[in-house]
């Protein structure tokens, strides 16, 4: 592919993407803070930041103190019930910040109370650590973070080339396959806000990859599938880069006072495969202006 070419599909596809007015693209707004900066002085309470994008949405952030991994873990709220992506690292009470959440969102619905289903953006431990915290309470569903378990769960008969649908009352999210950097990897798409999710997929830091052959399709396939949708936001499950550009902070950093917001674009999905078809079959450590991409070795795909 000439680098015209590549330019001229980039734009095709970015066209493919634009809604006819800017008048928010028909879904519900949010808001993100200006900063997720943790871990300036330990110990630090509480273990999570919580942050409410709207009402129905809203994001939890670890403590650098608790871990240096400092997740992002998400809830959605349906009028059925709410789903919980990912429990964390180790260290941290997230049921209890979880419970807090949701309390907070009952009261806000007249008492209403929702039961919980807790599904993973893929199965590393610094995403699957608070798993034991839900496993035996009641009103909780917990999804193994397993292909066959998502696979039974979600419909997903033909993983990892289908997405399939879930309702969570009011609320459908698309659960995507895309194994490459763990085998269980999922993003979601939340069709009320046009949030992407992408776990350690997609997100401004270091994304290692460890089938690069499947990383590379599940890209592709994330490309495919946001095509012609709204995506308001593509947000990961940790930030490691800078604001500076093509900087990151070394892993096992717990405190990063200028870190690179957590919201990316569908233009870094497309940067991103771009990137990767640029490699011409092998897989080498790349860094771009937010995000790196990290092959644990050398990889043809």
């Amino acid at each position: 592919m000439t680098a015209g070419f590549r330019v001229f599909v980039l734009s095709w596809l970015i066209l493919a993407a634009q809604i006819a007015q800017p008048d928010g693209g028909g879904v519900e707004r949010g808001s993100l803070p200006a900063s997720w900066t943790t871990g300036a002085s330990c110990p630090e309470t509480p273990a999570f930041r919580t942050h409410a994008y709207n009402d129905d949405f809203v994001i939890l952030r670890q403590s650098g103190c608790t871990n240096f991994e400092k997740p992002f873990l998400y809830l959605l709220f349906g009028a059925r019930a709410a789903l919980l992506v990912d429990t964390g690292a180790e260290s941290a009470d997230v049921a209890g910040a979880v419970r807090g959440a949701m309390t907070a969102w009952s009261a806000r619905h007249t008492g209403r109370s929702l039961p919980l289903i807790v599904v993973h953006s893929h199965g590393h431990r610094d995403h699957t650590a608070g798993d034991a915290q839900f496993r035996d309470a009641p009103d909780t569903t917990l999804v193994a973070a397993t292909p066959p378990a998502l696979q039974q769960f979600f419909g997903l008969h033909q993983w990892p080339e289908a997405a399939a649908a879930y309702d969570l009352g009011d609320r459908v999210v698309d659960i995507i396959p895309i194994p490459g950097h763990q085998e269980a990897s999922i993003a979601i798409y939340d069709r009320r806000t046009g949030i992407l999710l992408t776990g350690d997929t997609l997100y401004p830091g270091r994304l290692y990859v460890r089938d690069a052959a499947a990383y590379a399709r599940s890209i592709e396939r994330l490309v495919g599938f946001t095509d012609g949708k709204v995506v308001t936001h593509v947000l990961g499950a940790h930030i490691e880069n800078a604001r500076t550009p093509y900087v990151d902070y070394p892993e096992g950093t717990k405190y990063q006072p200028d870190e690179h917001a957590l919201e990316l674009g569908r233009a870094h999905l497309l940067e991103l495969n771009d990137a990767l078809h640029r490699m011409n079959g092998t897989i080498v450590r790349s860094a771009l202006r937010d995000f790196t991409i990290w092959p644990l070795e050398r990889q043809p795909f």
